[in-house]
Parts: C-alpha cells; sequence; structure tokens
C-alpha cells in the first residue's frame, strides 16, 4: 500500500484518535486505503533497574508488540468496516517517523490530531503537528482534538 493511502499517526491517546473520524470519511469519499502509524520514541541502549538489566531490544520488542495489538484493535472497530487498513510501527521521533514514513510510503495525505495550543504554549511544548504540517510534502490535514480528548 502506498500512492493514493492516507496516513493516521496514532499514539494511543483519546487526542489522537480525535483524527480517526476525519480519515475514515476521507477514505470513503476518495476509495483510499489507510495506514495507522505508531512511532515508538527510541530508548536508552540499556536500561539498568537494581541487578535488572534490559537491553533496547527487548525494550522494542515489547513496545511494538504493545502497539501493533493497540492498532489492530482500531482497525477493527465497526467504524473502519469496509476500508481497506495498514497498521505499522516505527521506532524514532514522532514527527521525523511520521515525515520519513510518509515519503518513503509515498502516501497522499496525512491526517492527525492536534491540541490547538497557540502562543506561548505552543512554542514551549512545542507540536508534532505543526512540525508535521511545515515539513510534509503531502496534503496534512489537522483535527483539532475535542475537548475530552484534548
Amino acid at each position: 500500500m502506498a500512492t493514493g493511502a492516507i496516513l493516521v499517526p496514532l499514539d494511543g491517546s483519546a487526542l489522537a484518535e480525535s483524527a480517526l473520524g476525519e480519515a475514515a470519511r476521507l477514505a470513503r469519499a476518495f476509495g483510499a486505503p489507510v495506514i495507522l502509524l505508531h512511532a515508538i520514541a527510541p530508548a536508552d541502549d540499556v536500561i539498568r533497574s537494581g541487578t535488572m538489566t534490559i537491553a533496547v531490544d527487548e525494550i522494542w520488542t515489547a513496545a511494538r508488540a504493545q502497539a501493533l495489538r493497540y492498532l489492530d484493535d482500531v482497525r477493527t472497530r465497526p467504524a473502519w468496516n469496509g476500508i481497506v487498513t495498514e497498521v505499522a510501527v516505527e521506532m524514532g521521533s514522532a514527527a521525523e517517523t511520521i515525515l520519513d514514513f510518509a515519503r518513503v510510503r509515498e502516501v497522499d495525505r496525512i491526517v492527525m490530531a492536534t491540541h490547538g495550543r497557540t502562543g506561548l504554549t505552543r512554542w514551549v511544548l512545542g507540536s508534532v503537528a505543526e512540525k508535521v504540517l511545515r515539513a510534509a510534502s503531502c496534503t496534512v490535514v489537522l483535527v483539532r482534538a475535542t475537548a475530552t480528548a484534548a
């Protein structure tokens, strides 16, 4: 699945899921497949806790399995019936991972949620959505999160 696809970045939060309704509407309107992407932040090389040491590959394997379960749960919801979906889990910082994935897979649009913060709050906290909007080479649809999701 590549050209014509809609990319929906999700992180497991209600805020990120605010974009799902719009993504489903666009997928139905254009007959487009959807890729649900979860970006997992890279861990340190090893994590030590007392006498136990956990390697990055163990953390990645566990985090990837959990993310895949979550994405599979999302795509089996009734709202996605009849829409071709794919799930993907990548390791990296959110904005860069989304942008790289969209470029490599040649997606037509990215649909994602935003807090809708402005001014100092956005500057201090940063915004994955803003970074993606500024740097993406495809159409980006931003969906303002609902008050309950935010």
